[in-house]
């Protein structure tokens, strides 16, 4: 199969990127930057790996005719992966009060947790036929349950997932008619040993951090096992769905 990846260079994407490769798949890995790891990766299975440097928000145009040309050549992916996103930004950490909230933290995890999957289902969508049957998957949060949120703090990650949650199920409803054979989901990965959650590892209860290979292979596993009927859901990593 074609594997899209994209956040290709991040803790999950790199790992997902390696599965899907021992999986014996094609792997498209959209990064702004490739890191050290992913050009290794390129190196030890240059037939199964092509990585795309460049940016669906900020460098639009150049990006998609980067990706048009390979995906001309060698067809549009079966499953796209978006495991791009932000938690905290240089010195800036998740906010524990609401006077924490600024307009420039709220617009950047907006724009990284759930602009960035509305521009990858806008460019990839005019690429299908009707009957085609691929899977279209975002990483979200548990934090981004609305009926899940016990304790507060963390509103612009929350927000922005939030947001992502219902984009998922609004693009669900609207390709079920484009593209009846389409799968759209979100998915928790569950709390994985990445930059993105370092700061955070210290409160983590023994056992409920995983290694970004076992976080990817669980995440493989689902998203080939989810049917037709889950399109427009919310998945834990182990398969049972998140009330949104």
């Amino acid at each position: 199969m074609k594997h899209f990846i994209v956040g290709a260079s991040g803790g999950i994407g790199l790992a997902l990127v390696g599965r899907s490769i021992a999986h014996g798949n094609q792997v498209t890995a959209l990064t702004r930057q490739a890191s050290p790891k992913l050009l290794e990766l390129r190196q030890s299975a240059p037939r199964q790996l092509a990585i795309i440097e460049g940016d669906l928000l900020t460098d639009t145009a150049e990006t998609q005719s980067k990706l048009n040309g390979l995906f001309r050549r060698f067809g549009k992916p079966d499953w796209t992966i978006n495991a791009a996103g932000i938690l905290h930004h240089g010195q800036s950490m998740p906010e524990k009060k609401l006077d924490d909230v600024t307009p420039d933290s709220f617009q950047r995890n907006l724009e990284a947790n759930t602009y960035l999957s509305i521009a990858l289902a806008q460019y990839l969508a005019t690429g299908y036929q009707r009957a085609d049957p691929f899977r279209f998957i975002c990483l979200s949060a548990l934090v981004g349950s609305i009926s899940d949120n016990r304790t507060g703090g963390w509103y612009s990650y929350r927000m922005s997932k939030a947001a992502l949650n219902m984009f998922v199920k609004t693009l669900s409803h609207e390709w079920r008619r484009q593209y009846p054979n389409a799968i759209v989901a979100a998915i928790h990965p569950g709390t994985t040993a990445t930059d993105l959650s370092a700061p955070f590892w210290a409160n983590i209860a023994d056992g409920k951090l995983f290694s970004p290979s076992l976080t990817a292979e669980r995440l493989l596993t689902l998203i080939a096992t989810i049917p037709n009927t889950g399109s427009g859901q919310f998945f834990h990593w182990d398969g049972t769905q998140i009330s949104w």
